[in-house]
């Protein structure tokens, strides 16, 4: 029974055990998974907070780039050259310094030992016959020099025998160690700093050389030198080398920025030229006569400069005589000028003066050439405003072409609102020639739409830019049967799926011409639809306004 009873308490016993021990097993693992936790998400933060300062760092970066990149150029000039001056003086001050260090160094080392050697030579037979008065005679004589601070003679026990100034009677530890020291190294030199408080910080220099007589050392001849002249020379030295330096860096940075200006000024001209030039402003030349790299570069510019003025003068006067599209496409090939043409879908307007000869009959003929300047000049703005060019001048006539040389695919439209535009300026030309007591001059017009032929015709040696074909010849015979004041169209121009939208036309009459079987169908413009006519009155308006400001100039 004991035996039954003490089973059950060690399985009552193993089983308490084996709960306690999954009980701390559950709690280590919630304690590693809580420290897993907060393991990963310091992670994350440090993460998250490196990101952030790189990106931080990237962009201050990126900022003092761009900062320092938008530095004037004559500053950054300024900047190398004072560097590399303070870096040159820097070194060439501290070589100096340290050259003079040296010298000094070797002046007093041989000031020293030449004065110890000489006082152990006089001192050869005082010493042997112990003569102290000789001895003392000898020691003061010697330390009767302004950098020597003190004298001794000493036996060969490092006894002193003889001495003259406060460093060398023995009395103080420091003295005999010295002493020893530079009696056992014999002949020795050394620097030691005076611990007296009277002189505290006074560093001095000892030198000590054997007395030997024919071949006997009987004692040591001792000589202390201050280092205060040599430092106080060494200090007057820096800051004479300092000073110059300075001097010199200061001469140097100045010289630096007078460089730089006199480097980046001329390039600065040269920006300004180039955006002068880029604004169409070639009347730049710079009055500078350098003869370096820039002067070069300088005069190139003005050549360059007075090339472009050339070309934009000889561009200008072509524009007089030739369209300014037909200019460009002749300056642009200058290479490609050549007779022939191309097959292009154009337009084509011509417009003349109803009863010229009888005009003409009855006014001078300086009056005649006003009257036709100021209508051409109307017409030739109102052209120009709708995309088209003006193929040439006739007499009392005037040709105009939309879609060349440049391709524009509105091309027809572009001539009906061109036309328009023309019957709008020439009815106000006129209401003022009447307000002025003069006869209005009265425009008939006439359109054609089609395939033609456009390029240079004439000859080698003299040859123009123009169109011909059909379409043109219709189009000069619409403008034979329009009446004063009309815009005559072929059908085929008013039955564009583009123009029935935007024009108001009626039907005119049906003309035959030699070589088509069938009548051409021809068609009155009456107006524009409302939007479109709002912007032939804007149009009016600009061209008015340019007209009376050309007036004004004038």
């Amino acid at each position: 029974g004991l035996s039954m009873a003490a089973g059950k308490l060690i399985q009552r016993a193993h089983g308490g055990w084996g709960v306690v021990g999954e009980q701390l097993l559950a709690g280590y693992r919630r304690v590693d998974n809580a420290f897993q936790g907060a393991c990963a998400r310091m992670n994350s933060v440090l993460a998250a907070f490196l990101s952030d300062l790189t990106s931080r760092a990237s962009g201050l970066y990126a900022s003092l780039r761009g900062r320092a990149q938008r530095v004037p150029l004559v500053y950054k000039l300024s900047l190398l050259i004072t560097v590399l001056v303070v870096t040159c003086m820097t070194l060439l001050g501290s070589l100096i310094v340290q050259q003079q260090t040296r010298l000094f160094e070797e002046q007093i080392n041989e000031q020293g030992t030449a004065l110890a050697r000489l006082m152990a030579q006089a001192a050869r037979e005082p010493l042997l016959a112990d003569d102290t008065l000789a001895l003392d005679a000898i020691t003061t004589g010697f330390a009767d020099n302004r950098s020597v601070t003190g004298t001794a003679l000493v036996s060969l026990e490092g006894n002193t025998v003889a001495h003259a100034g406060g460093y060398h009677d023995g009395s103080h530890y420091i003295q005999r160690s010295v002493m020893r020291r530079l009696i056992e190294q014999a002949p020795a030199t050394l620097t030691w700093d005076w611990p007296d408080p009277g002189r505290d910080g006074l560093q001095v220099i000892s030198f000590v050389q054997p007395v030997v007589f024919q071949g006997v050392t009987a004692g040591h001849a001792m000589v202390t030198i201050s280092r205060a002249g040599v430092e106080s020379s060494l200090r007057s030295a820096k800051q004479a080398i300092t000073g110059a330096t300075l001097l010199i860096i200061f001469l140097g940075i100045a010289m630096a920025f007078a460089l730089g200006k006199r480097i980046t000024d001329p390039i600065g001209q040269l920006v300004d030229a180039s955006h002068a030039i880029g604004k169409g402003d070639y009347n730049v030349q710079f009055q500078d006569r350098r003869q370096d790299e820039l002067g070069q570069l300088m005069n190139a510019f003005n050549d360059m400069a007075a090339g472009l003025l050339e070309k934009s003068q000889v561009k200008d006067a072509l524009s007089r005589y030739v369209s300014p599209g037909v200019a460009s496409e002749i300056l642009a090939n200058l290479n490609e000028v050549e007779l022939g043409g191309k097959r292009i879908e154009g337009s084509v307007l011509f417009a003349d003066i109803i009863g010229f000869t009888q005009i003409a009959e009855n006014i001078r003929p300086e009056e005649l050439v006003s009257i036709l300047n100021r209508y051409f000049t109307l017409i030739t703005h109102a052209c120009e405003i709708n995309n088209g060019i003006v193929d040439k001048y006739l007499g009392d006539g005037v040709m105009l072409v939309f879609g060349a040389p440049q391709e524009h695919a509105d091309h027809c439209f572009s001539a009906i609102a061109c036309a328009t535009l023309i019957q709008r300026l020439i009815t106000e030309e006129n209401r003022q020639r009447e307000q002025q007591g003069k006869f209005p001059i009265q425009f008939r017009i006439g359109i054609n739409s089609g395939p033609m032929l456009a390029g240079n015709m004439g000859s080698t040696e003299r040859m123009e830019y123009t169109v011909v074909g059909d379409t043109v010849n219709i189009a000069s015979r619409l403008c034979g049967i329009a009446n004063s004041d009309q815009i005559v169209v072929a059908r085929r121009v008013y039955q564009n799926e583009s123009i029935i939208p935007r024009v108001l036309a009626g039907e005119y009459q049906a003309i035959r011409l030699r070589g088509i079987s069938q009548p051409v169908t021809t068609y009155l413009i009456e107006t524009l639809t409302a939007d479109w006519q709002d912007m032939i009155d804007y149009q009016f308006d600009t061209i008015t306004r340019l007209i009376n400001g050309e007036q004004a100039n004038a």
